[in-house]
């Protein structure tokens, strides 16, 4: 069931998450540079997939970082990562998801005439896009789902919540080199609700875990598209896209895309549907009957 209560010691979890997720970036580039796979000196200089082993090193500091967070700051199980073989399947299940969504969202493209392939083949952005999958998948979900979404569900309720942390996704996006106002917008949408309706149905990370980390992997590492507007290259094949931006998602990569937003968007209010169905949505605190005693902490959704 969700929380009955605000958290304990809401803002300061909300306050050190960030600083656990920034915080790992950092050790790990500061490892990297003490043990030679980072030269410094007119510019950063990684050895070869340096930037691959780096970015993956940083997912295991991020996950204890929020599980000594949630232990010790908030007073409580860490749940969000619990539920061993029902964290398995959910994980498992995200991946074939977000893997399905996208296949779904490049065969629209094919059928339209828009998407093309022009070889397959071995290639550099299948590290990429494996990194991008893993990094964001754990990071951001952590982050955003992990933090942010659970905790202002406990302040203004499940529907601002989830309306807030959407935003925000879409936002912290604009920051890549390629992104696009509509892109971000998109994002929010596509990505903003069905991630964030993966966490409000299972009360855990893994199945919105694995639904980014096989979004990010697939699109790019696989149908070559560019991811999130970084600039990515092709993946296991190289694609070649025609026709207007709205149609394409343009130098954002296939999130950008209307189709992208058309498919992926159903899909997470589809869920949303099943947790308002299962009783699972918070009301705002001011809504709220008082307790005398709180009921229990928050417990997984099986």
């Amino acid at each position: 069931m969700p929380a009955r209560k605000a958290e304990r010691l809401g803002w300061l979890q909300l306050l050190l998450g960030v600083v656990v997720v920034v915080g790992a970036q950092m050790i790990v580039g500061l490892l990297a540079v003490a043990t030679g796979l980072v030269r410094l000196g007119g510019g950063a200089t990684a050895r070869p997939g340096a930037a691959f082993i780096i970015a993956i090193s940083a997912v295991p500091l991020t996950l204890l970082g929020y599980w000594l967070l949630v232990r010790f700051v908030g007073g409580r199980p860490v749940i969000e990562l619990g539920g061993r073989w029902a964290a398995l399947r959910e994980l498992l299940v995200g991946l074939a998801m977000g893997a399905l969504l996208m296949c779904a969202v490049i065969a629209v493209l094919a059928l339209l005439g828009s998407y093309h392939v022009v070889d397959v083949g071995w290639s550099t952005g299948i590290l990429a896009g494996l990194q991008a999958g893993i990094v964001a998948g754990f990071t951001e979900e952590i982050l955003v789902r992990g933090v942010m979404l659970r905790l202002i569900e406990g302040w203004v309720g499940t529907w601002w919540a989830l309306t807030i942390t959407a935003v925000f996704f879409g936002a912290a996006h604009l920051g890549n080199p390629q992104a696009t106002v509509f892109g971000a917008v998109a994002i929010a949408l596509e990505a903003g609700i069905l991630l964030g309706t993966c966490y409000l149905l299972t009360r855990r990370l893994w199945l919105a875990i694995g639904v980014h980390a096989a979004w990010n992997f697939v699109q790019g590492g696989i149908f070559g598209s560019d991811i999130s507007g970084t600039g990515s290259g092709r993946g296991l094949i190289e694609a070649r896209f025609t026709g207007p931006d709205l149609l394409t998602g343009g130098a954002m990569g296939i999130e950008g895309s209307v189709v992208a937003v058309i498919v992926c968007t159903a899909a997470g209010l589809a869920m949303l549907l099943a947790v308002r169905r299962r009783g699972l949505v918070v009301p705002p605190c001011w809504r709220r009957p008082v307790l005398g005693k709180a009921v229990g902490d928050e417990r997984s959704v099986e």
